[in-house]
C-alpha cells in the first residue's frame, strides 16, 4: 500500500536535513530519501568549519551573522539530545601566508561591517604569542565565534532526532519519480511506492543529473581531506584557516583540508590530494606535520554555482517541485538559514533572497 506525505526531500546531507527539519517544525509530513547513507556525499567530511570570514582574503561571508546564529542554535539543539560531542566553539585563526594576503585580509578586516567581537586583527607578534610555530607574515585574523563541527556525527544525530519527531527516512533507496497531477509518485526498486504533494531536490551535485534540473549551471568540485595523528594536536585548541584548514576536536587527531579540484577522473581520495594538503598546510604549521601520522583520507564532491551562492526556489515549469543545492564549501554556514528561507517561501510565500533564488538564472 502506498504511503502519502506532504513533502519528499531527496538527499540526506546538510541541505536535505535542514529543509526536512524546518518542514517538520511547520507541521508538514516529510519523507527524506537518499540513494546512499546519511551524510554520504560532500556533507560527510570528517570535520568542517563554520567560518564567517571565507576565501583566501578572509572576506565576510554573505549574511554571516544570520547564518552563523541559525547553525549555532541548531547545533546546540541537536547536542542536547546526544551524548556524543558534535562541535566546539573553537574560534578560527587566519595567519597571513604572504604580504599580499596580509594586505587583502587587513583591508577586509577594516572595511567589512563586523559585529563587535567577531573579528580581530592580530599583528605577527600576537599571532606568534598564540602559536610561535605557525608561519605568519605581518599578522592575521582571529574569529572567536568560529565553530568546528564533527559533520557526519552532527547529521546522523540530527536524522535520529528528526526521526523521533516524525520524519520518515529511507536510505540506500533506488527510486524513480513520476508526475501525478499536481503531485508526484515515487516508485522504489523494492516495489514500494510513495505519493507526495511536493518534492524538494537537495542532493548536491547529483541534483543536476536529474532531467528536471539539468539546466542548472552547477559545477562539481572534488574536495579531499586527510586525518592525522600527532602529539602536537594537544598544543592548539582553535582551528586554523590558511591555504586550507587545520581542525581538531580531539586531543590527538586533526583534519587537514581541503583540495578544490575542478577537474577530476574519479571521486576517490588519492596520493596527489594528500601531497597537495601536506605541502600547502605543512607550510602553515611545519612542526605539526613533521610529527603527523596519516590515519585516513576522505573525498567528496561539492556543488557550486557560478556566483558561488547556493540556489533555491521553485521549478520554473513544474508545480510543487523545489530545489536547494549549490552550497559549495559553505554548507555548514548556509544550510540551516537557507533551509528556513526555503520553508518560509513554500509554506508562507515569503520571498527568497535574490542572491540565492533560482529566479536569478
Amino acid at each position: 500500500m502506498s504511503k502519502t506525505f506532504d513533502f519528499c526531500v531527496l538527499g540526506a546531507g546538510l541541505a536535505g536535513l535542514s529543509i526536512s527539519k524546518h518542514l517538520i517544525d511547520s507541521g508538514a509530513s516529510v519523507c527524506l530519501i537518499d540513494t546512499s547513507e546519511i551524510a554520504s556525499g560532500a556533507s560527510g567530511t570528517p570535520l568542517g568549519l563554520v567560518n564567517p570570514a571565507t576565501g583566501r582574503w578572509g572576506t565576510k561571508s554573505w549574511r554571516a551573522e544570520k547564518c552563523h546564529q541559525a547553525v549555532y542554535e541548531d547545533l546546540k539543539e541537536i547536542q542536547e539530545h546526544t551524548p556524543v560531542r558534535l562541535f566546539d566553539k573553537t574560534g578560527i585563526l587566519r595567519p597571513a601566508q604572504d604580504e599580499k594576503m596580509a594586505e587583502r585580509m587587513h583591508d577586509n578586516y577594516e572595511k567589512n561591517d563586523w559585529p563587535e567581537d567577531w573579528c580581530h586583527w592580530l599583528d605577527k607578534k600576537e599571532v606568534h604569542d598564540i602559536n610561535p610555530e605557525l608561519h605568519c607574515v605581518e599578522g592575521g585574523m582571529w574569529l572567536p565565534h568560529g565553530l568546528t563541527v564533527n559533520v557526519p556525527t552532527y547529521l546522523k544525530s540530527k536524522a535520529d532526532f528528526l526521526n523521533k519527531q516524525g520524519l520518515e527516512i529511507r536510505i540506500n533507496a533506488d527510486y524513480s519519480i513520476h508526475e501525478k497531477g499536481t503531485g508526484f509518485r515515487l516508485n522504489f526498486s523494492d516495489h514500494g511506492t510513495i505519493e507526495t504533494n511536493s518534492v524538494v531536490f537537495a542532493a548536491g551535485s547529483y541534483t543536476a543529473d536529474s532531467e528536471y534540473w539539468n539546466f542548472l549551471p552547477l559545477h562539481a568540485i572534488k574536495g579531499q581531506v586527510a586525518v592525522f595523528e600527532s602529539p602536537k594536536t594537544r598544543k592548539f585548541d582553535y582551528s586554523i584557516s590558511a591555504l586550507g584548514y587545520i581542525a581538531s576536536i580531539s586531543d590527538h587527531r586533526f583534519v587537514a583540508g581541503s583540495t578544490y579540484e575542478h577537474h577530476f577522473d574519479d571521486i576517490e581520495p588519492d596520493i596527489e590530494g594528500l601531497e597537495y594538503l601536506t605541502d600547502r598546510l605543512g607550510g602553515v604549521y611545519p612542526s605539526l606535520f613533521k610529527e603527523a601520522k596519516l590515519v585516513d583520507q576522505w573525498a567528496g564532491v561539492r556543488a557550486s554555482m557560478p556566483n558561488k551562492k547556493p540556489v533555491l526556489g521553485s521549478h520554473p515549469e513544474i508545480e510543487n517541485m523545489f530545489v536547494f543545492t549549490g552550497l559549495g564549501s559553505k554548507g555548514l554556514l548556509y544550510s540551516v538559514y537557507l533551509g528556513k528561507s526555503l520553508t518560509d517561501y513554500i509554506i508562507r510565500g515569503s520571498a527568497i533572497p535574490k542572491e540565492v533564488s533560482v529566479n536569478r538564472l
